[in-house]
């Protein structure tokens, strides 16, 4: 199997194989045709937060940077509802573990009905593209632009 099509299985869930295709001629005309297929599907694999060598260990995340990072529910924290000029905020925090360290997700409005309809003690997420901040109270990660979340079907971290 080429290295292009191991790398696609990593979104095959996400992307039909024409798909991909057609993504990957996007990267090429992006890119002007610097990049060879494979770099161009490290680039897409990577976007969708499905590059397994780019999950980062809680323990190494660093205020002001987006990472990658995988781990399991330990506390499930309680919905906070606030006024804000828009009406009513909501705001929920969750803490996860990925063995190396722990660190607080922040769910925000919508985000809220995430935890509460799929979310229990014990369930892995991924956080893709999280922002890291501390606002006094220690490291904290929220989605922002472009960031998501992801209930994982299991845990894909590779375990040494």
């Amino acid at each position: 199997m080429s290295r292009v099509k191991e790398l696609y299985q990593l979104v095959s869930d996400i992307y039909s194989e024409d798909e991909f295709e057609e993504t990957l001629e996007e990267k090429r005309d992006e890119f002007d045709g610097y990049f060879d297929d494979e770099a161009l599907a490290h680039i897409i694999v990577a976007e969708e937060g499905r590059n397994e060598e780019a999950i980062d260990d809680i323990k190494d995340v660093e205020v002001g940077e987006e990472c990658t990072v995988e781990g399991e529910i330990i506390d499930l924290g309680t919905l906070r509802t606030f006024e804000n000029e828009d009406g009513e905020g909501k705001v929920r925090n969750v803490r996860i573990d990925d063995g190396t360290g722990t660190i607080k997700v922040v769910f925000w409005n919508e985000e809220t009905e995430m935890v509460k309809e799929e979310f229990e003690l014990g369930t892995k997420i991924r956080v893709i593209n999280g922002y890291v901040q501390d606002k006094g109270y220690g490291k904290q990660l929220t989605t922002g632009r472009g960031g998501e979340i992801e209930v994982m079907e299991e845990d894909r971290r590779k375990k040494d």
